[in-house]
């Protein structure tokens, strides 16, 4: 596969736009905000620590369940998601590996999340937690039900 456009597009209909890994960490998010909320922070700290590490095979089983269909081999993106996965500036690098420009809007809304739950209320850092997973649950449904528009527009014609 050699045209950069069909491998961003393989991409987005394989991982549903990042729909399972955003669905995971918005969970991950809401669980370990839930644990902060309730005054256990160590284990907050830790379930975004260790489930952090567990995000791409989660979200990868999840795609499996839901069906769908694993990117070629020879699809470079593969690759260039493991090295972006362990770095995540920002989430930035997802809009180039989807090529979906609503990435950059969720980067957008979490980092201006964090400045004000970090400067305005650093108090409520549990409430920032339930904030960035809902934000993060409400982009995997846009990117979903984007990918499966997508499909069926292609699909159809």
């Amino acid at each position: 596969m050699t045209d950069l456009n069909q491998q961003h597009a393989e991409f987005r209909l394989c991982h549903g736009g990042g729909a399972a890994y955003l669905a995971v960490g918005g969970v991950l998010w809401l669980g370990a905000a839930s644990l902060g909320a309730s005054g256990q922070i160590p284990a907050a700290m830790l379930t975004l620590l260790i489930g952090g590490m567990f995000i791409h095979p989660l979200a990868s089983a999840l795609s499996s369940l839901v069906g769908m269909p694993k990117p070629q081999s020879t699809n470079g993106l593969t690759t260039l998601v493991i090295w972006i996965s362990l770095t995540i500036p920002l989430g930035l690098p997802f809009s180039y590996v989807y090529a979906m420009k609503s990435f950059l809007v969720l980067a957008g809304i979490l980092v201006l999340t964090d400045v004000l739950f970090g400067f305005v209320f650093p108090a409520s850092f549990a409430t920032c937690g339930f904030v960035a997973g809902a934000f993060l649950l409400i982009f995997a449904v846009i990117h979903f039900l984007i990918v499966r528009q997508e499909k069926n527009r292609t699909s159809g014609s």
